[in-house]
């Protein structure tokens, strides 16, 4: 690739130069910017009449011909974009098969690093972009996602999206399922818990960062980032497994089934007190709020006729929806 010539600056010395020429002066070799004035062929020398006379140029004449130097800049720099991305995808893959074996599972830690490889994947990916998010997004997330999100869709890419049920009730993702699911992506939704997972191409996959007991919340501004082809394949299958049991979006979500007296998300709520958790902790295991899970136990107590919570639970464990194969 060719350098590209720096810009011309105007100085007040080639301006004082120039006037001098044009006025028929002489102008010694040396004069302060005289050099600058041969170089854009602002002037020529005068070899007939001496070392020290100069003839200006009409700017219109050197203005053309910079122009075109530009022009033929531009050319080659345009080439040079267009075959920029897949010869640096090459060397990414290169990179990647050799640094394998020593860098297939990295812990990422802090929320920018986490998002800047998500995006640089997302960036990357070529085939399909499978995704499991069981809590809320904010609407800034939903809008920064979107024309990412379409972008990936319109170039022919597969996507699926898992969330859960409660995330129905929000109106920014019910307009963000409606474009995505219009450009060809897949979207269901599932009661109960599920991890937050991110795939790319079965390549590359982005989990939570667990530890301690079950119920701890993993850190939110964490990750672990996998590229081991085995271990990616087995989280792929994980992340299938909830697909199955889910709903498609544009389904809606299930009621009540035949012979049954609760609905999926109602005896997700139950088994989760059966554990031994309390309304907020099976709240926050469900991605739903505290006030929805009152809602459903107050609406399935009124519908079973019974008063308490303890005789809710006694009849759920005797009922045969605690058998119910969600």
């Amino acid at each position: 690739m060719p350098k590209v010539p720096d810009l011309p600056e105007l100085s007040q010395d080639m301006i004082v130069a120039y006037q001098r020429v044009l006025d028929g002066e002489s102008v010694a070799p040396g004069t302060p910017g005289l050099a600058e004035l041969l170089a854009t062929g602002l002037v020529v020398r005068n070899w007939h009449a001496g070392s020290d006379s100069y003839s200006p140029i009409e700017p219109s004449h050197p203005e053309l011909g910079m122009i075109e130097q530009v022009h033929a800049h531009m050319d080659v720099l345009t080439a040079y974009l267009g075959v920029l991305p897949g010869f640096l995808a090459t060397l990414r893959d290169q990179f990647q098969s050799a640094h394998l074996s020593n860098e297939a599972i990295q812990h990422l830690k802090g929320r920018d690093l986490v998002n800047d490889h998500i995006a640089r994947e997302h960036a990357s990916a070529r085939t399909e972009i499978i995704s499991a998010q069981p809590g809320p997004r904010t609407p800034e997330d939903l809008a920064f996602s979107r024309d990412r999100d379409l972008g990936a869709l319109r170039q022919g890419l597969s996507m699926r999206t898992l969330y859960h049920s409660s995330v129905r009730r929000v109106a920014t993702v019910g307009n963000w399922a409606k474009a995505m699911t219009s450009a060809g992506g897949e979207i269901r939704t599932l009661n109960g818990r599920f991890p937050r997972t991110i795939i790319f191409d079965r390549r590359v996959a982005f989990v939570p960062v667990h530890t301690g007991s079950d119920d701890n919340e993993p850190p939110a501004d964490e990750a672990v980032m996998i590229s081991d082809p085995l271990v990616v394949a087995q989280v792929a299958h994980a992340v299938a497994l909830f697909w199955e049991r889910a709903d498609p979006w544009d389904s809606g979500p299930r009621g009540e089934e035949k012979g049954l007296s609760t609905t999926p998300l109602q005896r997700a709520i139950l088994r989760e007190l059966c554990l031994g958790r309390t309304q907020a902790l099976a709240a926050k295991n469900l991605g739903i709020g505290p006030a929805w899970i009152n809602e459903q136990l107050s609406h399935l107590r009124k519908k079973l006729g019974v008063q308490t919570l303890n005789e809710l639970i006694y009849w759920w464990a005797k009922s045969p929806d605690h058998d119910a194969p969600d």
